[in-house]
């Protein structure tokens, strides 16, 4: 019987099969080169041709703080019988989250249907502002869509636009999301979020960022004071409801002393006994609703978070012509596949050999 040979891993094999493919490597350096630069070569092309024109840089250093006012909610919230110490859901802007909402289609939407004013005085919305001062209709609609040529968004939602206008809408909105947006953290040990706008503009590419900046402030605000305005309406109408309560009481109590100040009989006084237990019962629980109710607006301001700018835009703008994320990621593809290659072709030329060493069985 034949025993087939057993390899064992060991350092030791592990080292020679790197050397092995280092002598291999360099003995097809010019293969390696070549195909590296094929793919360094196709990465360049498309990068030069996503972005043909002088694009302006606009970048946003910037921080996330806010207090979440637990403890300060807790008298009201007890008073309503529900949980007042749980704010907004502050995860949901905290690291790599921030970086998917601020390009999600809720939060462009409010952006580009915002209204900004222009240089002449002119108020129009962004959208606008946009295709007007950028070559998006002259490079990429005006040979195959020129339908879209003259269409302006007059709409303030997106829901109420026609079809043609909601197209270009969605254009624009497409190409800013997938093309002109970045946002990162320049150092991990930090906590510092960069926002970088590429647009061929440079106040178009300006007046977005810092738009795009105070909109997903809002955004923040809203949701992490969500629970608290809503505590805020069912607390207005409690304190309103005891008022109201507290007028009848107050009223009947008057009513009855003036009534019962010429009676002579005892039991006249119980009315009036009865009547201002229940004013003063009435009137302690609407003092203690009112100063929650304006505790629980101080403690809504307390909790909006706040985004502080570290580093604004500062004109005029950086230039670039195109970025280079295609001619990297095709460097990198390119050596990839010319090491698969070279070791493939090693592989086969091995296995040739080994078959011709090998008797031929009569």
């Amino acid at each position: 019987m034949e025993q087939q040979d057993q390899v064992t891993l060991s350092p030791k094999l592990i080292f020679q099969k790197l050397i092995e493919t280092k002598d291999l490597a360099l003995k097809n350096w010019w293969l390696i080169l070549l195909i590296t630069g094929i793919g360094t070569g196709i990465g360049y092309y498309v990068d030069a041709e996503k972005n043909k024109r002088l694009q302006y840089l606009s970048k946003i250093i910037f921080s996330v703080s806010g207090v979440t006012g637990g403890q300060e909610m807790g008298g009201f919230g007890s008073l309503l019988g529900m949980n007042g110490g749980q704010a907004g859901d502050a995860g949901l802007f905290k690291g790599e989250n921030l970086f998917y909402v601020i390009k999600t289609r809720p939060v462009l939407e409010r952006v580009l249907l915002t209204p900004v004013t222009l240089s002449d005085g002119r108020k129009e919305k962004f959208v606008n502002y946009y295709l007007d001062s950028t070559f998006l209709r002259q490079d990429e609609w005006a040979s195959f869509l020129p339908e879209w040529m003259d269409v302006r968004i007059t709409h303030s939602r997106r829901d109420s636009m026609e079809r043609k206008e909601r197209q270009v809408f969605d254009g624009v909105l497409n190409k800013i999301r997938d093309r002109e947006i970045t946002i990162g953290q320049p150092d991990l040990k930090t906590a510092f979020y960069d926002l970088t706008v590429l647009m061929e503009n440079e106040m178009v590419s300006k007046t977005f960022a810092e738009l795009l900046l105070k909109t997903i402030e809002r955004v923040y605000q809203e949701n992490q004071t969500r629970k608290s305005r809503e505590m805020l309406g069912i607390m207005e109408r409690r304190v309103d409801s005891l008022a109201r309560v507290l007028n009848r009481t107050e009223s009947s109590l008057a009513r009855t002393t003036v009534i019962n100040t010429e009676a002579v009989a005892p039991t006249a006084k119980v009315e009036e006994g009865r009547l201002t237990r229940s004013t003063t019962f009435v009137s302690s629980i609407y003092l203690e609703a009112s100063r929650s109710l304006e505790n629980l607006r101080m403690s809504i301001v307390k909790e909006a978070p706040l985004f502080t700018i570290i580093e604004p835009p500062v004109l005029p703008l950086e230039t670039k012509l195109f970025t280079r994320e295609n001619t990297k990621f095709g460097a990198i593809l390119g050596l990839i596949v010319a090491i698969i290659f070279v070791l493939a072709k090693q592989t086969y030329s091995e296995a040739l050999r080994d078959m011709k060493k090998k008797p031929v069985k009569s």
